[in-house]
């Protein structure tokens, strides 16, 4: 089997004196050592997969007849320059051999593609996507590279890159056109179709040679002049517009397959309705018997009801006078039991001596006053602050201070303290609190009976 062979040098590849297009070019081809080395162009052509540009193997022309990985460089001021720069550097020291000035519409580079079946990848070299290229792949883009450098001198080659990131896999190269005699002049290295097909023909010469077996034939990528970036557009449009036909297609078939099945349908529901047909013809013909048995069935079977009814019925009448029987003894039973209840009651009522008066409110004051002291110390307990500390502990505080200002107070001029411990003042100092309280509740009751009359305050 005969495999395609591309090469593509197409007139838009030209890179002019002026614009930014060697740059952007040398940062195309240079995109993997670029991207190892964390500096991140960007490149507007969609069929680049980021995520595989590091596969790419890009090299430069060492100026000694090989080539060699671009690598970082310093500027004049000492910061570094992606790799992608030296590919600049080469062209810069090819070009100063010329010896005519350069015009600012010369053509200083022109990009050249060479591409091998990617049918042939597919056969034998699938995994190149996550592998790279296998030993037999990589031999035939060693032949297509020295075939370049054999034609075009390995001295103008500024550098290329085979790319894996894309579609399918190609080698791209740089060339830059200096004739042997000092002139910058792509045309006598691109002269026109006749020679763009004696070049192809060469080149599948030597893939020949080297056990690839090429078509001769040009294919359509060689023989129109488009950019790779048309080209890959191009080649979108048509695959679309083939995955659409191949779409309808589909849909065709699958409603042609569908419209088949639901006439096979009907024909079965056809054939059913012809069979349920014969056998109604058939019952037809016993309907007179049919309604003979019926009527004498209805009859048998009405019979059958009436007697039925009668007996539930029946049944019925027995088992609602059991329920009103035994609804009258539950009744003369309850009334027994509330007349028991009655007596019962009246009896304890009698036997019972009368509830005791209320406290009155001075009663009712005292003992509340009484057990504030208690309540008091409770929520003393019970209120916390935001240290953990309760409000019984800061009163503690508070009293052991007051117990350190009377030891002051009652200390003889030798700072000697002879009065009652913590423990035992604080005993009587409550006791005196609580009398003074016990007093002041009296005199409180006292002024409220003074107003009322002289009589006793009694809520």
């Amino acid at each position: 089997m005969s495999w395609t062979v591309t090469y593509d040098a197409s007139p838009e590849a030209k890179v002019k004196a002026g614009g930014s297009h060697a740059v952007n070019r040398d940062r195309h081809l240079g995109r993997a050592p670029d991207l190892a080395a964390g500096f991140d162009f960007g490149h507007r052509n969609p069929n680049i997969d980021r995520g595989r540009s590091a596969m790419n193997e890009s090299f430069v022309n060492d100026g000694a007849g090989g080539f060699r990985i671009p690598v970082v460089t310093k500027d004049p001021n000492g910061k570094d320059r992606p790799p992608s720069a030296e590919f600049a550097d080469y062209r810069c020291a090819r070009l100063a051999q010329v010896k005519k000035p350069l015009r600012m519409d010369a053509v200083l580079m022109r990009g050249v593609m060479l591409q091998l079946d990617p049918l042939w990848f597919d056969a034998h070299c699938s995994d190149w996507r996550a592998d790279g290229l296998n030993e037999e792949a990589r031999r035939y883009v060693q032949v297509q590279l020295n075939w370049a450098c054999a034609e075009f001198g390995q001295q103008n080659i500024i550098g290329g890159s085979i790319d894996l990131d894309e579609t399918s896999p190609h080698l791209q190269l740089s060339i830059v056109p200096v004739t042997g005699d000092g002139r910058l002049s792509q045309k006598d290295f691109f002269q026109g179709p006749g020679h763009f097909r004696k070049q192809r023909k060469e080149l599948c010469d030597a893939l020949e040679a080297a056990g690839y077996d090429p078509q001769r034939t040009p294919t359509e990528r060689s023989t129109e002049r488009t950019s790779s970036a048309d080209y890959a557009r191009i080649a979108d449009k048509r695959r679309a517009s083939l995955a659409i036909a191949k779409r309808d297609s589909e849909k065709i078939w699958e409603e042609r397959r569908q419209v088949r099945a639901q006439i096979a349908k009907l024909d079965l529901v056809t054939a059913s309705i012809q069979s349920d047909r014969q056998d109604l013809d058939a019952q037809l013909e016993d309907l007179p018997r049919f309604r003979r048995k019926a009527k004498q069935d209805a009859m048998v079977e009405a019979r059958a009801e009436a007697r039925q009814e009668v007996a539930d019925e029946r049944a019925t009448a027995r088992e609602a006078a059991r329920r009103a029987e035994v609804a009258a003894r539950a009744h003369s039973a309850a009334e027994r039991n509330l007349l028991a209840l009655n007596e019962r009651i009246q009896q304890e009522v009698n036997d019972n001596p009368p509830p005791p008066a209320p406290p009155s409110y001075d009663t009712m004051r005292r003992d509340i006053l009484e057990a504030q002291p208690h309540l008091l110390a409770k929520f003393l307990k019970g209120m916390k602050s935001k240290d953990g500390t309760t409000l019984e502990d800061k009163f503690e505080a508070y009293q052991r201070r007051s117990f350190a200002t009377h030891q002051r107070h009652d200390s003889d001029a030798l700072g000697r303290y002879r009065g009652p411990g913590y423990e035992q003042w604080k005993t009587r100092s409550l006791e005196m609190q609580r009398k003074i309280d016990a007093a002041r509740v009296a005199s409180q009751v006292a002024d409220m009976n003074r107003r009322d009359g002289g009589t006793e305050y009694e809520r």
